[in-house]
């Protein structure tokens, strides 16, 4: 007879064995801190005797603690190991610190604000989570709708009508005890723009941005510019079905996207950036990159009727071009990686300073 273990409470150390009736034993694959456990039905052994059953199945005598650092080591020792391996062998020799507790401990100082939680925010503030970024602030205002349910993470039907941020609070919680999550809970406007960056300011480390709208999108942008705090910014995901054609470049280099068309054209028209150079049409001319990062697709949008990417971010829903998630989804996991990788390798990458305007 196999006695079976249905669940295992994650919050406790599992032991190396259990006593089976007819003397037989059950050996457990030991995994610290997860409920992640293979069980195998093996050689006879005696009882175990710190091993008890209750009410969530099987517990031991101490807990762990959720935020320690060893647990966050357990989460997070893997993205450690995968950015250590970008430090040369000369740094890694002369350092008192593994190189992945390096990475660990600036993934988990750094403070990174996704403003818009969205089909492609809502991607980008949990692959954050998951990756060990420390502090996070969610910017948004918006509620769940129904049918948000096709490319939104936090979408359920147990959500549907809470807001955006604090369902997503709850699920980042969940994912890491010990990462700070503070909530704005407002729309990014014009006017407001610079104070919101200027309010999580000394500590903001990055700045995501996955909002709609041209004029709100483009005052973020500034707003970054001017701190001095580094941004990538992501395109328009509706109307797009090949996610292999997502890519992220300098924002002087976007091509198929209106939305970030029409934001470069007004950021080089009223805020003195220089002009870009149009790929394919008349002569090349060499342009400095704005070291504005953008999350954009190669894949043409379709076009529906009149859509507008200049409407305000006080929306409906829905639009009339169609999204799907495998392709928000990546927009956000592109924005991530790349916010990730900046932070791990320590290499930020901060926007150049606008010229003034001509009068």
């Amino acid at each position: 007879m196999l006695l079976m273990v249905s669940a295992i409470n994650h919050k406790h150390i599992t032991a190396s064995a259990f006593a089976l009736p007819n003397g037989h034993s059950l050996s457990i694959r030991q995994c610290k801190g997860t409920p992640n456990l293979s069980y195998l039905y093996q050689q006879r052994t005696e009882d175990v005797d710190n091993l008890v059953f209750n009410g969530d199945g099987v517990s031991v005598n101490e807990e762990v603690d959720d935020s320690s650092e060893e647990q966050h080591e357990l989460r997070f020792s893997g993205v450690g190991r995968l950015y250590a391996n970008k430090e040369t062998a000369d740094d890694s020799s002369t350092l008192s610190t593994p190189p992945k507790n390096i990475i660990l401990n600036r993934l988990s100082s750094a403070t990174v604000a996704i403003i818009g939680l969205g089909g492609v925010g809502s991607w980008t503030a949990e692959a954050l989570v998951r990756s060990g970024i420390g502090n996070i602030i969610l910017v948004d205002l918006d509620d769940i709708c129904i049918s948000n349910t096709n490319r939104q993470l936090h979408a359920l039907s147990s959500t549907v009508g809470k807001l955006k941020i604090e369902e997503m609070k709850r699920r980042l919680l969940d994912i890491n005890p010990g990462c700070n999550v503070t909530l704005v809970h407002d729309f990014i406007s014009v006017d407001n723009a610079n104070s919101i960056i200027q309010s999580m300011l000394p500590k903001l480390t990055l700045v995501i941005d996955a909002i709609d709208g041209m004029y709100e999108k483009t005052a973020l942008i500034l707003a970054c510019v001017d701190n001095s705090i580094p941004i990538v910014t992501c395109g328009g995901a509706a109307g797009r079905t090949d996610p292999s054609k997502i890519v992220i470049e300098d924002l002087t280099k976007v091509q198929e996207d209106r939305l970030l068309f029409k934001c470069r054209k007004l950021m080089r028209q009223k805020h003195g950036f220089p002009k870009v150079a149009i790929p394919g049409k008349g002569k090349k001319e060499r342009v400095r990159n704005w070291r504005i990062l953008a999350v954009y697709s190669l894949e043409v949008q379709q076009k529906v009727g009149q859509v507008s990417e200049t409407t305000s971010s006080f929306r409906t829903c829905d639009g009339a071009l169609g999204t799907a998630c495998f392709v928000t989804g990546t927009y956000g996991f592109v924005a991530a990686s790349k916010v990730v990788e900046m932070i791990a390798i320590d290499k930020l990458m901060v926007p150049k300073k606008r010229m003034k305007p001509k009068q």
